[in-house]
């Protein structure tokens, strides 16, 4: 709980900057909450790993990513 909290923390410092370039957050984005919740203080979120493994599953990657992203995006 406290490493989320100092998360938190972070992106709240990183929105206060008002930084001209957009603000993307990678660590830790493996589903539709954690996604929602980074992008709640930047300007979106990069999904590496929990991506990877999901199109690595026997069968289709085309249907792997399309599954993928409606659990994020909807």
């Amino acid at each position: 709980e406290q490493a989320g909290k100092n998360v938190v923390t972070y992106l709240q410092r990183l929105q206060s900057m008002h930084l001209s370039n957009p603000v993307l957050v990678g660590f830790g984005i493996r589903d539709k909450q954690s996604f929602d919740e980074v992008c709640r203080y930047a300007n979106g979120g990069i999904i590496g790993t929990a991506f990877i493994q999901e199109v690595g599953k026997p069968g289709s990657v085309k249907e792997h990513t399309k599954l993928f992203l409606e659990k994020i995006l909807t």
